[in-house]
C-alpha cells in the first residue's frame, strides 16, 4: 500500500442477491476467486469494493454468502444501498437496480489511487493482471481493453492455469472498439450468417470491421489498411483455376474518395487504384490447402471529417467490401477469338487525346473529359441471335477507362453484364451481352473519371471476343456515326426551344420552374446548432473515436479524475450507452483514452438472455424493458452530446455536488484477511 494506507487499485463492482442475468453469486465468487490468485502471483495491491444496491428482503446478504479464499490477497469491502434509499428514486418499482449509481457509490467511497469501474462477471486475463500490478498508471488517462464474451459454465474453485485454459477456449464473439465480432471457441473471427464471405472456402482473419447494411440493399464491411482473409481452394477451383471474387467500392460518402489497393498472397498478385465500386477477379495461384490472403491500401485520397454520416466516428473508414469469395470465371475464356490491333483506330480528335504503338500495345492518353470517347474498334456484324463475350487486356497507368458495344446502327449503348480479371497490373475487362443476328456493333473504350475531369493513361494489349463474328470495315460506321451527330445535334436544339416556351410560360403564370422541374433543394432542418444545420454541426465537430463498445466492464482512471467529473451521469434509466456518454465526458475533459491490446483484455461471462445486451438477445431486452416502462440513453443522443461537448472543449457535468450517494452514510461490511468487521 500507499504511506497513507490506500491501495493502488479499487475495482469497483454492483450487485444484488436475485437471480438477474443467471446466479450474480456464483459469477461473483468466480471474480473473486480468480482475481485473489492473480494477486497472489502478481502481487498487485488492490481492493475490491462490492456495492449491494437495493437487498431483497427475503434473502441473505451476499457478504455472508461469498466463500472468501483462505488469506485473501485484498480487502472485500460490501458497501450497501439500503432499499428505503431505493425507493425514493424514480421507476423504483420496475428497476430494482441502478447499475451507474451504484458503480458511483463504489467509486466515491474508493480509496485506491486508481479506480476500475467494471461487472461482477468479469474475469481478468493474467497479462492484464501482472501489467496492472508493475504500476504503470498515469494521471490523465483512461485505460480500455477488448472483451472476450466467454460460455457461463466457468471452473470457479479450479487452479488459476485451468480457468485460464478455459477463457482461451470457450470463446462466444469478441468486443472491440470498431464492433462486436463473431468467434470460435478459440477466439479467431468467424463470418456471421449472411456475410460478404462464403465459409469455409473463404473466412475473415484480421482487419475487417463488423457486418453491416440489410438484405434489401446489401450487406458490406469496412476494413482496415490491410485486412487478412483465410482461403481453403475445393478440388473445382483447382482445376479450373481459383479466383476471389470481390466487389469493393473506396468511401461512397466521399465524391473524391480513391484508393490504391494490393492483393497480396505469396508475393503480390494484383494492384489498382479504385475511385468507384468495382466488381473483380483476382487471379490466385493454383495449389492446394490453406492460404492466407491480404487487401492491403498503399495509398489513399485526403480524408475529410466531413465524409461520414454524422453519427459515425470510426476513423479511417476509406475503403468497404460488399464480397470476397473465392470462384471460378462465369464463362470459359480460351474460346474467344483475337482481334488484331489495327482495327483499333483513334475515336475522337481533341488535341489533347493521343494514341501511339509499340510492341506492348496502344499506348493511350485520354482527353480531360469524363467519359470522353477514346478508342473505337471496326464495326462487326454478329453472324447468329444468342449470347456473346468480348474482353479488353489493358494496364492502367493513370485514372481509369469504361469498355463498351456500341449498337451502330442506334448509336446506343449495348446493356451487357461486366466483370473484370486481374492478374498483377494487368486487368481483362469482359462484356457479355446478347445480339440479334446481322445487329452491327463496335467495341468503344472511353475515359473514366466518375468524381470531375481528368485524363486516363492506359495501355491496350488485346481485344478477344466469340468466335465467327464478322467485320463490316469502318466506312459504313463513320456514316453512321456521322448520322447519327447529326439527329442528336437537331433534337437537342428542339428540346431548348421546347424548355424555353416552357419556362416563358411558367414565368407568365408565377410559378416556379425548379418546383416543376423537380430540381428545388431539400428542405434545411428545422433546427440549428450555432446557426448550421445539426447534420452539419455533428459532421464539423465529431467526437473522438473512442472505445465505447462494452466499455462499462472496464473503465480505469485516477481516483481524482473520477472525483473531478462526480462518476457516471446519474440517470434514472437502463443503464446502456451512459458508460459511452462518460467517456465522451472524458475525453472532453482533456483525459486521454489508452486501449490495451492482447494478451491484456478481460472475459465476461455469458448471460441469460434479455438480462443484458448481446446480439442474439438484443430484441428480448428492448422488449422487456419497453414493457417495464423505463427507457435508456440512445446512442445518437450520445453522439449529440459528445459533439457538444467537442465544441465546448470541456465536459458536460451531470450531476449535483451529492453524486454517489455522499450525502448518505451507507452500512458497509469489511473482510480483510479472513476477518469480518462492521
Amino acid at each position: 500500500m500507499a504511506s497513507d494506507g490506500s491501495p493502488y487499485l479499487s475495482v469497483v463492482v454492483v450487485t444484488r442477491n436475485d437471480d438477474h442475468g443467471g446466479d450474480p453469486l456464483k459469477r461473483l465468487q468466480a471474480l473473486v476467486n480468480t482475481f485473489h490468485q492473480q494477486c497472489r502471483c502478481s502481487g498487485l495491491d488492490a481492493e475490491v469494493v462490492v456495492v449491494e444496491w437495493n437487498p431483497p428482503a427475503d434473502r441473505p446478504r451476499l457478504a455472508t454468502l461469498l466463500k472468501y479464499p483462505p488469506n485473501c490477497a485484498f480487502p472485500l469491502r460490501f458497501v450497501e444501498m439500503p432499499s428505503s434509499e431505493h425507493d425514493r428514486l424514480p421507476y423504483a418499482d420496475v428497476l430494482p437496480l441502478f447499475q451507474m449509481i451504484g458503480k458511483n457509490v463504489g467509486i466515491r467511497r474508493s480509496r485506491g489511487q486508481f479506480v476500475l469501474a467494471t461487472n461482477i462477471d468479469i474475469i481478468f486475463s493474467n497479462e492484464l493482471v501482472e501489467w496492472m500490478a508493475s504500476k504503470p498508471f498515469r494521471a490523465n488517462r483512461m485505460y480500455r481493453v477488448d472483451r472476450h464474451d466467454i460460455q457461463p459454465q466457468y471452473p470457479v474453485e479450479a487452479p488459476l492455469d485451468d480457468q485460464m485454459s478455459y477463457c482461451r477456449t470457450h470463446h462466444i464473439r469478441l468486443h472491440t472498439a470498431i464492433g462486436t465480432h463473431p468467434t470460435d471457441s478459440n477466439g479467431k473471427l468467424v463470418a456471421s450468417s449472411p456475410d460478404i464471405f462464403d465459409p469455409p472456402a473463404v473466412e475473415p482473419v484480421d482487419g475487417w470491421h463488423i457486418r453491416e447494411g440489410n438484405e434489401s440493399g446489401g450487406f458490406y464491411r469496412w476494413t482496415a489498411e490491410e485486412a487478412v482473409l483465410r482461403v481453403r481452394p475445393t478440388d473445382e477451383h483447382i482445376e479450373r483455376g481459383p479466383m476471389l471474387y470481390l466487389d469493393i467500392e473506396p468511401n461512397p460518402y466521399d465524391s473524391t474518395s480513391w484508393v490504391d489497393l494490393q492483393v497480396c498472397g505469396e508475393g503480390v498478385l494484383s494492384e489498382m487504384r479504385l475511385s468507384h465500386r468495382r466488381q473483380m477477379y483476382v487471379a490466385l495461384p493454383v495449389g492446394a490447402g490453406v492460404r492466407e490472403l491480404s487487401l492491403k491500401l498503399t495509398g489513399h485520397s485526403p480524408v475529410s471529417d466531413e465524409s461520414l454520416p454524422e453519427y459515425e466516428r470510426r476513423p479511417g473508414l476509406l475503403f468497404r467490401a460488399y464480397s470476397a469469395k473465392l470462384s471460378t470465371l462465369p464463362l470459359n475464356t480460351d474460346t474467344l477469338s483475337a482481334f488484331s490491333l489495327d482495327g483499333w483506330r483513334q475515336a475522337e480528335f481533341p488535341v489533347d487525346l493521343t494514341v501511339d504503338r509499340d510492341v506492348d500495345g496502344l499506348h493511350v492518353t485520354s482527353g480531360l473529359k469524363h467519359e470522353g470517347y477514346c478508342l473505337i474498334h471496326s464495326p462487326m456484324r454478329a453472324p447468329a441471335s444468342g449470347a456473346y463475350a468480348f474482353a479488353i487486356e489493358y494496364t492502367i497507368l493513370q485514372g481509369d477507362i469504361l469498355f463498351n458495344l456500341l449498337d451502330v446502327s442506334k448509336d446506343e449503348w449495348i446493356p451487357a453484364q461486366r466483370f473484370e480479371v486481374v492478374r498483377g497490373k494487368r486487368r481483362e475487362m469482359y462484356i457479355v451481352c446478347d445480339l440479334e443476328r446481322g445487329q452491327r456493333f463496335a467495341p468503344h473504350v472511353t475515359n473514366f473519371v466518375p468524381r470531375g475531369e481528368g485524363k486516363s493513361r492506359f495501355i491496350v494489349h488485346g481485344l478477344r471476343g466469340s468466335p465467327r463474328i464478322v467485320s463490316q470495315g469502318a466506312r459504313s460506321l463513320e456514316i453512321v456515326r456521322k448520322g447519327a451527330r447529326v439527329l442528336r445535334l437537331i433534337g437537342r436544339r428542339v428540346l431548348r426551344s421546347v424548355a424555353y416556351r416552357v419556362r416563358t410560360r411558367m414565368r407568365r403564370a408565377g410559378t416556379s420552374p425548379s418546383a416543376v422541374e423537380g430540381t428545388s433543394r431539400p428542405p434545411t432542418p428545422s433546427w440549428t446548432v450555432q446557426g448550421m444545420p445539426v447534420q452539419a454541426f455533428l459532421k464539423r465537430h465529431r467526437p473522438a473515436s473512442l472505445a465505447q463498445n462494452a466499455c462499462g466492464d472496464f473503465q480505469l482512471m485516477a481516483r481524482e479524475h473520477w472525483l473531478e467529473l462526480r462518476g457516471y451521469p446519474e440517470f434514472h434509466m437502463y443503464s446502456m450507452n451512459i458508460d459511452g456518454l462518460f467517456a465522451d465526458i472524458a475525453q472532453s475533459a482533456g483525459i486521454e483514452e489508452e486501449r490495451l491490446e492482447m494478451p491484456k483484455c478481460v472475459y465476461h461471462l455469458e448471460h441469460e438472455k434479455g438480462s443484458g445486451w448481446t446480439p442474439e438477445g438484443e430484441a428480448l431486452l428492448r422488449k422487456r424493458i419497453a414493457e417495464s416502462g423505463i427507457t435508456w440513453l440512445d446512442w445518437t443522443t450520445v453522439g449529440m452530446w459528445g459533439a457538444y461537448m467537442a465544441w465546448l472543449k470541456r465536459p458536460m457535468i451531470f450531476n449535483g455536488p451529492d453524486w454517489g450517494a455522499g450525502n448518505l452514510e451507507l452500512p458497509e461490511t469489511v473482510v480483510d484477511s479472513a476477518q469480518t468487521t462492521v
